[in-house]
């Protein structure tokens, strides 16, 4: 039988065994890994790849003790909820998109902390600039996300991730992951594309979308890793009217930065299915799921005290917030340490950015915004639930 998604899809057992020595021969892994690892379990990491037979194999000896060792380090507490009676197998997973690595990463020690499978990782082909990577990622358990092309190719691409999904989801009744939107949300701000539920839904009815029971799934990082690279690039996007070049290696330095930064707590909220539901007159049925899906995601995120320092910070220099917020809502007081801890990673970004032309306040307001986003979006979620 044809096999018309071995182009995208997780390698097969026999496949293996190829893309091993494809990524062990990439770089001298134990010296890219001491700094962070140490050599001792960078060593006993590495030796052991080169007889791994199989995708879950890889996943058990090398990518769930490395995410350990790596939260281990740079993670104080990890957090997991989920909703009665939660089921993976046979579902999709919906989660807003933070983090390159860690996310479908974050997804999968959940599913591991309930002994369910682990789940297939949605992944861009704009992040697979070498070889190396796209073997490391299909080990993985990830299929391969077109990224580009013409109009015409993009609609392709989009029939056949919907059909890959269904195919996964339907047929072998594993669960699969999916970001809710191209690209990470670099200004906090989590709103899942319509184009997402277009392509899922692929002019079906909501019947198609039920059997692929949608799990929302909200992940609340207490720092971002990554937040000096965001606002660098958000503030070069405003200085250029919109516009931004990735320099080459960006991905790999961002993947990087995200996986060794020090990211404070993480909670990943699973949420109840989402079922499909009629939009009202005049509005899109894809717009309106959006909708729901974002409603879903921000009610479930967890609040940090970072979150509510950099809101007072914007509401006391400018009496304004990146986003709607409720009219009665204010941010808590934070304690002194926190705010400490703002203000002495607020001067490391600063000190980062000297090469460019913009202010120290410009950055410290950029950092306020896309901190305190998550926490309005989330307040705004809260409010419309309970009326």
């Amino acid at each position: 039988m044809e096999d018309k998604f071995a182009h995208m899809r997780p390698f097969a057992k026999e496949e293996v065994p190829a893309a091993v020595r494809t990524f062990l021969n990439a770089l001298d892994w134990k010296a890219q890994l001491s700094p962070f690892l140490g050599e001792a379990d960078s060593a006993e990491l590495i030796d052991g790849i080169s007889s791994i037979e199989s995708v879950e194999e890889f996943q058990s000896r090398v990518s769930k003790p490395f995410v350990q060792k790596v939260l281990d380090i740079t993670a104080d507490e990890v957090t997991f909820s989920f909703p009665e009676s939660f089921d993976s197998h046979g579902a999709l997973l919906i989660s807003n998109h933070r983090d390159i690595v860690l996310d479908p990463s974050l997804i999968n020690m959940g599913l591991l902390s309930l002994d369910h499978p682990t789940t297939q990782i949605g992944i861009g082909s704009n992040l697979l600039e070498t070889s190396w990577v796209e073997a490391l990622v299909r080990l993985n358990k990830s299929f391969i996300v077109s990224r580009g092309g013409t109009p015409r190719e993009q609609l392709m691409s989009s029939a056949e991730v919907a059909s890959y999904a269904r195919h996964v989801i339907l047929n072998q009744r594993s669960s699969l992951w999916l970001a809710h939107r191209e690209g990470r949300a670099k200004d906090g701000n989590d709103r899942t594309s319509p184009a997402l539920i277009r392509m899922l839904v692929n002019q079906k009815d909501g019947d198609d979308w039920n059997a692929m029971r949608v799990h929302p799934v909200s992940l609340s990082y207490e720092w971002d890793p990554c937040d000096g690279m965001k606002v660098r690039e958000l503030l070069l996007q405003e200085l250029n009217d919109g516009s931004y070049e990735k320099k080459a290696g960006e991905d790999e330095r961002s993947m990087k930065q995200g996986l060794f930064g020090f990211k404070g707590s993480v909670h990943v909220a699973f949420c109840e299915p989402l079922n499909w539901k009629a939009p009202p007159e005049g509005m899109r049925p894809a717009v309106h799921m959006a909708n729901l899906m974002d409603q879903s995601i921000h009610a479930a995120m967890k609040e940090w005290p970072a979150q509510h320092w950099a809101a007072s910070q914007l509401l006391e220099a400018t009496n304004a917030l990146p986003v709607q917020w409720p009219t009665d809502w204010r941010p808590d007081e934070v304690s002194n340490e926190i705010s400490e801890r703002c203000e002495k990673r607020l001067k490391s970004i600063v000190g980062s950015m000297r090469d460019l032309p913009f202010s120290t306040e410009q950055i410290r307001m950029k950092w306020c915004q896309i901190t305190a986003t998550p926490l309005l979006n989330h307040a705004c979620a809260v409010e419309e639930a309970v009326a």
